[in-house]
């Protein structure tokens, strides 16, 4: 039992100077920050406790709480922005005004990429009425090399063959990069990325070469309805209180099950497959979301557009042809096909 008591003390404190540690130096972390001053401080920290270990662990355990108590309280402090110095592809957040069924977006993003480093910037404004919302897709792109991560999107169909994907995503500075560890630490704004699936599909399929899903959702008119204008309502409020990304909680999956736990019956069970987005669609084929009549091994092969994206790249038809179809058929005068 003594040996118990006293490997919880070690695991706790090994555990609390770890959090103190990444804390002290990671919150808030943006490019160019000056580390020193907070590597003197977290060295200082892990000293006192050191320190206090030396005469008991009890007396560690409880200056530690002290401790991390005080830097929880700090990191706090730190507030997200609206004003960075953006990266390029994020220097505009999407916004958009409601106007009975009607929502204009501003700022859709709709980059024409030659490589994941060299583009043609562009964004352009465009209007959408909620009564031709057709369905909605899901998105689910797995990271190479890196098991059960991956990166979710939503893209909304409106008659007329027109596509309007969202993104949940960091909002990186200029020469920041992504991590899960300061993504647990404030280092990230939360965005809501609002762009042509030319851009935010095409970029991922193509270029970053990741394998992409692109599921049709089962749900109803109503409820598709409702899950697009809690996203814009959602993307609008961020512009006016910013939020911080957090890697378990406040990610590109958690946000989306937000909006469809609001809108649905579902409820999303907080699990590994939410936590590893690359099994997301597991779960939501298990609960019945993914519009399909086959397992969930052929969905997935059904559904994977990579080989379609490729020969589609560029082309305006490019989420026509990624669900393997071709534009509608005008109609006659008599309203026949």
């Amino acid at each position: 039992m003594h040996l118990l008591r006293a490997a919880s003390r070690f695991v706790i404190l090994a555990l609390g100077l770890s959090w103190l540690t990444a804390a002290v130096l990671l919150t808030g972390g943006h490019p160019g920050m000056a580390l020193g001053a907070r590597i003197a401080t977290a060295a200082g920290l892990v000293l006192a406790v050191l320190l206090a270990a030396w005469r008991s662990r009890p007396l560690a355990l409880g200056v530690l709480t002290v401790l991390c108590g005080g830097v929880l309280a700090w990191t706090h402090t730190v507030q997200p922005s609206l004003t960075r110095d953006w990266a390029p592809d994020l220097v505009r957040a999407p916004r958009a005004e409601e106007q009975g069924t009607r929502v204009t977006f501003h700022d859709v993003r709709d980059f024409r990429y030659r490589s994941t480093t060299d583009w043609d910037a562009a964004w352009y404004d465009a209007t959408y009425d909620t009564k031709d919302l057709v369905r909605a897709w899901y998105i689910v792109e797995p990271f190479s090399g890196f098991e059960g991560a991956a990166h979710t999107m939503v893209s909304f169909e409106f008659t007329g063959d027109r596509f309007l994907a969202f993104s949940v995503e960091i909002r990186r500075e200029r020469g920041e990069t992504y991590s899960v560890l300061g993504g647990l630490f404030r280092q990230y704004e939360l965005i809501y990325v609002v762009g042509d699936e030319r851009d935010l599909v095409q970029l991922r399929s193509n270029h970053r070469r990741d394998d992409v899903f692109l599921y049709p959702v089962r749900a109803t008119p109503e409820r598709t309805t409702a899950f697009f204008l809690d996203m814009v309502r959602r993307m609008n409020a961020l512009q006016e209180r910013p939020e911080f990304y957090h890697s378990l909680t406040s990610n590109c999956t958690t946000n989306l099950v937000r909006h469809l736990e609001k809108v649905s019956a579902t409820n999303v069970p907080y699990d590994q497959r939410t936590l590893l987005p690359a099994y997301s669609d597991e779960l939501a084929f298990a609960l019945g979301l993914l519009d399909t009549d086959v397992g969930l091994a052929e969905t997935r092969e059904r559904h994977r557009i990579n080989a379609r994206a490729l020969e589609a790249q560029g082309r305006d038809d490019f989420s026509l042809r990624i669900r393997g179809r071709g534009p509608a058929a005008p109609l006659s005068a008599t309203g026949e096909p």
